[in-house]
């Protein structure tokens, strides 16, 4: 039995585990210690930071710890002895059962919950599902063999357990359609969160020259960075403002914003009275089969270009381009985008200055994937 009672682990969406590990790592560094494909251990405090960050954060716990898969009553019992160990002061406690993965043939979700609530019980703690004080969560992690992304990770199946103090933040009450301006073609917000932290881990201001409809900005403003956005149509600029008003007014968010009208090809002369950016942060405007055509293509390079000209030294750009849906799970040289090859792609970011430092592919529908590409300025 492995227990860490000090520690947390923090459970992620297991939508994309390559992207929230990649995220905690922008955010943490080599802090934490990978225990499942979207589960990790760390401490408390670093733990708080990423919680409060991430919304591929599903739940954390702590204190907390995890045991080796093995038969119902053992299981039970090791985690049981384990939470007594913690000698904390009896309350009302639920506990709740939850897997990841594929579920094992011996694994009972039910006969784990009822055995462990038998022995909390003996040990004198009050079991009450509806108002508990405590809730004591025990969660199998197990590998998937029908997960959408490929992962490289394959540690053993094992049982994570704790009391939850993170249920995960409010990211459904962000969506498009509950924003004052809306439009339907808008970024899922956690997917807009994740290309924030992934831009921005640690600087203080953030630049969406595609702004759109303003996912990205929001997420800046609620992670409390100094927030720019510009496009090049008014009707999105005036409607980027109003979300923007609305993040800092109802969903309390910290950090300031200015938007502006015009082109992400030409951000010199609409920022020209403010310092260079320290990270970058666009989804650009392609249709539903823009990964094999040709069009756009000059746009993402005179957009890359610009940025480049208005970049700190050592900013992060981290943007979404079209991607070829059969392309996923392939090498990555065998990929198509505005109908380039990849070569070509990549010798365009490195033409003005971007050197990339990963990629991660995102499934959106049957005829349309996406490529994140996070890249640094040389």
């Amino acid at each position: 039995m492995k227990t860490l009672h000090e520690e947390a682990i923090v459970i992620g969406a297991g939508w994309h585990p390559t992207l929230f590990r990649e995220e905690a790592q922008a955010l943490l560094g080599n802090t934490f210690k990978i225990i499942h494909s979207h589960a990790l251990m760390m401490s408390k405090k670093d733990a708080n930071k990423f919680s409060n960050r991430s919304s591929l954060v599903t739940e954390v716990l702590n204190p907390a710890g995890f045991v080796n898969l093995k038969d119902a009553p053992t299981i039970s019992e090791e985690i049981s002895s384990a939470f007594l160990s913690l000698n904390l002061p009896v309350e009302k406690i639920a506990v709740r059962v939850d897997r990841s993965g594929d579920k094992p043939v011996t694994w009972s979700s039910r006969e784990i919950a009822g055995l462990v609530g038998f022995h909390l019980v003996e040990a004198g703690w009050p079991i009450d599902l509806s108002n508990p004080e405590i809730v004591l969560r025990i969660h199998l992690l197990a590998p998937s063999e029908s997960t959408s992304y490929p992962d490289t990770v394959n540690a053993e199946t094992v049982v994570s357990w704790g009391i939850t103090i993170f249920e995960g933040d409010n990211w459904s009450e962000r969506t498009a359609p509950n924003r004052p301006f809306f439009k339907p073609v808008s970024l899922d917000p956690k997917l807009a969160r994740a290309m924030v932290n992934l831009a921005c881990p640690k600087g203080k201001d953030l630049l969406d020259p595609f702004c759109g409809t303003g996912g990205l900005v929001i997420e800046s403003i609620l992670c409390g960075l100094d927030s720019y956005g510009s496009d090049l149509a008014w009707p999105m600029v005036t409607g980027t403002r109003q979300n923007s008003e609305w993040a800092q007014s109802t969903m309390n968010g910290t950090g300031s914003f200015e938007v502006r009208n015009g082109s992400a090809v030409e951000l010199a002369s609409v920022w020209n009275d403010i310092a260079a950016f320290g990270s970058f942060a666009f989804d650009p405007p392609y249709g539903r089969n823009a990964w094999k055509s040709e069009d756009g293509f000059d746009l993402l390079k005179g957009s890359l270009k610009s940025c480049s000209q208005v970049a700190k030294e050592n900013a992060r750009l981290v943007t979404l381009i079209p991607w070829s849906p059969e392309s996923i799970a392939q090498p990555i040289e065998s990929g198509i985008s505005f109908g380039q090859s990849w070569c070509e792609v990549a010798k365009a970011f490195e033409a003005v200055g971007w050197s990339i430092l990963s990629t991660h592919e995102i499934r959106v529908h049957r005829s349309l994937a996406r490529l994140l590409v996070i890249a640094e300025k040389e």
